[in-house]
């Protein structure tokens, strides 16, 4: 595998038609925790938690076999340490001699889910000021007309 894939920013594999893995760069391997000998050879599926081996099933083969590609599948996957890792797969389908084989990017998604926390908490303090200012603004109208009520003295 030449050197630059095999670092990539990203998790790289290639699989055959039955999801043997036939290729995994150096990247994949840290982020899954495994040695490249404990990853060549095994079934893609058993890096998978159970629901995501299911979602593969069901949504990730299908279409690949029909469109030839698949972008943005999120899956987990189950490291050497028994955590789950959180990636995004792309792949494409490719004949190679007589045989199919699946390219596959894996971007790990550990940024993503803290991100998204703080978007959530962004908005929901947003929600709260805008909610004490329309509180606020309720209070100002109510002494307004309180004020406007009461007799004009004469000066």
């Amino acid at each position: 595998m030449d050197e630059r894939l095999d670092h990539a920013p990203c998790g790289y594999l290639s699989m055959d038609q039955n999801l043997t893995i036939r290729i995994v760069n150096a990247t994949l391997c840290r982020l899954l925790e495994y040695e490249k000998q404990g990853v060549n050879g095994i079934s893609f599926e058993s890096l998978l938690n159970r629901s995501s081996q299911i979602f593969f099933q069901v949504y990730f083969l299908p279409l690949i076999r029909l469109n030839h590609h698949v972008d943005e599948i999120y899956l987990m996957m189950k490291t050497g340490s028994g955590g789950t890792l959180p990636v995004l797969l792309n792949a494409v389908i490719r004949e190679q001699g007589d045989e199919l084989v699946y390219d596959c990017v894996l971007i790990p998604m550990l940024r993503r889910k803290e991100y998204e926390q703080q978007i959530e908490k962004a908005e929901k303090a947003y929600r709260k000021a805008e909610e004490e200012l329309l509180r606020i603004e309720q209070e100002l109208d109510k002494k307004k007309e309180e004020l406007s009520s009461l007799p004009n003295p004469k000066i």
